[in-house]
């Protein structure tokens, strides 16, 4: 897997300089921003508070240089509050860049500098790489390769210390439509870390995801995560598994979502071989189930990488107007590696979500997600997660 770097390294450097016979076209958009967070955790009686307000003004800019070369980059500027209990509040006022990148386009695609990516459901990748992507077609098939660092340079600019970890990145991800609307994936990622030696992790598996018709989608995604950290094996399992009924000939456009997730635990850490799942630390577990905001599909408040743990779902919702969309989801939580007199009951969950699109260039996406710990649940024992996004697009 580590030879894909070189190897898309090599093929960018071979791509022909473009020829600007003519001046760059560049295209302009910008936003206006405003999140609001506030979460609020308990623990044997102790209770944690924390809120942030953040506005930001993002700017983003596409050039197309000739036919085959384009450039793209996303641009932010933004002031973050934050209040902690106990803690003075704190200020933060700075500029990133997300996304900087030179793309070919020619039959194939050749990606280089930082670019977002994101797969579906964001279960593998939701992040901002530093390195190369290529992507092409092998008959019926779309390939992604890509290499690169999260943070390899400073993302915050004027702090050297933005800088995120050193681990490399190597993936390869094949998608075909093998029955129109329903696809099939496999992949392979491999995160080496550079910075301690502490190994690599080999994350691989098969996803499929698609409509079934009568307005049923689903979806499937199972993995396992293979390599080393310090001196222990790892050979975790994780799936996801999950469909969502929407009845689109009814005014509210109803909607039902029932979910079951596992992720391997490990019951003997004294082994010399870690058994429990590990995604690929790239993941960001969100997606849409039929409404217009985003959601934490684990659960808003707890939040938990899909490891030693079995989660099932299941959610209501409805779309009004084509404005208003409103989802409730409970999740149920809980152990899988469980020792003699522990309970395997991790707790549970309540999130509701909303969707607001009054207006083309203005969006609202609230939610707010409580959690009760089971009696052997690990902190928190209760918490409470809220936040709110708002974007306006000139």
């Amino acid at each position: 897997m580590d030879r894909i770097g070189p190897l898309l390294i090599a093929a960018t450097l071979s791509l022909p300089v473009p020829a600007l016979a003519d001046p760059p076209a560049i295209e302009f958009r910008r936003s206006l921003q405003l999140d609001l967070a506030y979460e609020r955790q308990t623990d044997d009686g102790d209770r944690d508070r924390e809120g942030a307000v953040s506005p930001l003004f993002r700017l983003i800019g596409e050039v197309a240089l000739e036919e085959t070369w384009s450039g793209f980059f996303e641009f932010d500027v933004f002031s973050e509050r934050v209040w902690e209990r106990g803690e003075p509040r704190s200020t933060t006022n700075t500029a990133r860049v997300n996304q900087a990148y030179l793309q070919y386009d020619d039959g194939f695609r050749i990606r280089a500098g930082r670019w977002l990516y994101r797969d579906e459901r964001e279960w593998l990748i939701d992040e901002n790489i530093d390195g190369v992507m290529a992507r092409f077609d092998a008959g019926p098939v779309r390939i992604d390769a890509l290499a690169g660092r999260v943070g390899w340079l400073p993302r915050t600019l004027f702090e050297p210390g933005s800088r995120g970890d050193r681990i490399a990145y190597y993936g390869l991800l094949a998608q075909m439509e093998p029955v129109d609307d329903r696809f099939v994936e496999a992949f392979a990622i491999l995160g080496d870390d550079r910075e301690r030696g502490a190994g690599e992790q080999l994350s691989l598996g098969l996803r499929s995801w698609g409509e079934l018709g009568d307005g049923l989608t689903y979806w499937a995604d199972a993995g396992l995560s293979r390599g080393s950290d310090d001196d222990r094996r790892l050979e975790g399992y994780g799936f996801d598994i999950g469909a969502t009924r929407l009845w689109e000939d009814h005014d509210l456009q109803p909607r039902v979502t029932v979910a079951f997730a596992q992720g391997s635990g490990d019951g003997d850490p004294d082994d010399g071989t870690d058994r429990a799942y590990r995604q690929t630390g790239l993941q960001s577990n969100e997606a849409r189930l039929g409404g217009f905001a985003k959601l934490k599909y684990y659960g808003e408040a707890l939040d938990p990488d899909l490891s030693d743990i079995r989660i099932a779902t299941a959610g209501v919702g409805l779309t009004a107007n084509d404005a208003v969309s409103v989802d409730l989801l409970y999740h149920h939580y809980r152990r899988v590696s469980v020792t003699q007199g522990q309970d395997s009951h991790l707790g549970d969950a309540l999130d509701l979500v909303l969707g607001l699109r009054p207006t083309d260039a203005l969006e609202i996406d609230a939610a707010i997600g409580w959690f009760a710990g089971g009696s052997d649940a690990a902190d928190p024992d209760r918490g409470m997660a809220a936040r709110i996004k708002m974007e306006y697009a000139f």
